[in-house]
């Protein structure tokens, strides 16, 4: 080990500063897709400001970046030559709810801050995984299932508290430095860390949620009944469509290997009867195999989707698109062909309403001129990389020029560059703050400005 200054600060960390070679270094160092391999300098854990600050200045003397991944999602490349910061000791959460402000620390995943808005009829633009972690989330822009009502959750972002490579940590709002807060809202990974934000909370009138489940007989018309439900459901509504091919292992219960299961999730902050209009085509065009849609608190939001709370390795692909019913037939036809057989699910998400306007809040996460978000994922396992690459390439090609070559921040599933999900012209003014904050190129995010 020859980083000093970290070798030293590890008897003030103790265990909550794990180097290579010690026995818990694998384990602190695993993203949550466990596909992306992690090869930090060390994990840290800090308790507080002074220790980072600490951490800081013994990356400094080292040679060294700092790389913060509160929960791990979003990983992207090995962070050699960096120190992986966790952020679980920042775990605030206080809501004003005559305000309609909550302030959430950086160690805090969206399932705490629903359950502290418990009651209070108000939400937040979260994720629909309770275990993403709040902070991160925001600052790289959000999908949530309020979107379309309120815009992606960056839209949301009043004030962050961060330290700056120079050891000042404090509060900063748009008075005090609006280019950073522009930047901040959907490219916020690489200026400093960031200790906890300020978010707005929305009010919701009656939350109902929940999905459908059909059997892959159903696969074409339930599919194309949600694509057309998408076209004029209201902003209070959001309706996101799918199937899962499921393997044929014993993992699986036996009545459901090898089986395709198409899903219908949806979400409205407006009741059930707004809610139940959009959906009556879709459970029209098949027979309804679960349903689960029924009043929810807002504590309750993450069981719409059930997505696995634990790591697991995976490879995923995103688009923006303008999906329309011969695009969806196509889509379809690709993933049910053998080039298609790799990849596991499909799935598209309705956008529009407030995700197509300017948010309020300015940010480089903007108004997204596209009706959807396309998106597939398959299972890592040995060997079966190029198969899934290939089936990703041809639902891209399938799509055509339906499709385009960016994503919402949040889906970019392991590609290193912002390009991906913003305008280079924007790119670059955030790569400018970034440098203006920090000349050293001391801190390191999930993503690069290049």
């Amino acid at each position: 080990m020859t980083s000093t200054a970290l070798t030293a600060l590890a008897e003030r960390f103790g265990d909550r500063l794990v180097l290579p070679g010690d026995p818990a270094y694998d384990e602190a160092r695993a993203p949550w897709n466990r596909a992306v391999e992690q090869r930090p300098a060390a994990v840290a854990s800090p308790r507080d400001v002074d220790e980072l600050r600490a951490l800081l200045e013994a990356a400094r003397a080292d040679g060294l970046q700092l790389a913060v991944q509160p929960g791990g999602h979003g990983a992207s490349g090995s962070l050699e030559g960096a120190v992986l910061v966790r952020t679980a000791h920042f775990d605030t959460v206080e809501v004003d709810v005559e305000r309609r402000v909550a302030r959430v620390g950086a160690g805090v995943g969206w399932g705490r801050v629903l359950a502290a808005l418990e009651g209070t009829g108000l939400v937040a633009l979260s994720g629909s995984n309770r275990v993403v972690h709040t902070v991160p989330f925001l600052l790289a822009g959000g999908h949530s299932w309020f979107s379309r009502a309120h815009g992606q959750g960056s839209a949301s972002l009043i004030a962050v508290e961060l330290l700056t490579a120079d050891g000042e940590h404090r509060w900063v709002r748009d008075a005090d430095d609006p280019e950073l807060l522009w930047s901040l809202r959907g490219a916020g990974g690489a200026v400093g860390v960031v200790t906890a934000v300020e978010l707005e909370l929305y009010p919701a009138r009656e939350l109902v949620g929940g999905r459908l489940a059909f059997d892959g007989a159903d696969l074409a018309p339930v599919l194309q009944a949600a694509l057309a439900a998408q076209a004029t459901a209201p902003r209070e509504v959001a309706l996101h469509a799918g199937a899962m091919r499921l393997p044929d292992v014993e993992a699986v219960p036996a009545e459901l290997r090898g089986r395709t299961i198409v899903t219908v999730q949806a979400v409205s902050t407006d009741g059930a009867e707004a809610l139940e209009a959009v959906l009556a085509p879709v459970r029209a065009a098949g027979t309804v195999q679960l349903d689960t849609i029924a009043p929810i608190g807002i504590e309750q939001l993450a069981v719409v989707a059930d997505e696995p709370t634990e790591p697991s390795a995976g490879y995923g692909w995103g688009r923006f698109a303008d999906l329309d019913a011969a695009g969806l037939d196509a889509l379809l036809e690709t993933w049910q062909s053998p080039v298609g057989q790799a990849v596991m699910l499909i799935e598209f998400r309705g956008l529009g309403g407030a995700l197509a306007e300017a948010p309020e809040r300015p940010a480089i996460a903007g108004a997204v001129p596209h009706s959807h978000v396309v998106s597939a994922r398959a299972v890592a396992v040995p060997g079966i990389e190029p198969a899934v690459q290939a089936g990703f390439a041809a639902i891209a090609a399938a799509l055509g020029e339906r499709v385009v070559e960016r994503t919402f921040a949040t889906f970019l599933e392991g590609e290193p560059s912002y390009l991906g999900a913003y305008d280079r012209a924007d790119v670059e003014r955030a790569d400018a703050v970034r440098r203006r904050l920090d000349p050293e190129g001391r801190f390191r995010g999930n993503r690069v400005f290049a």
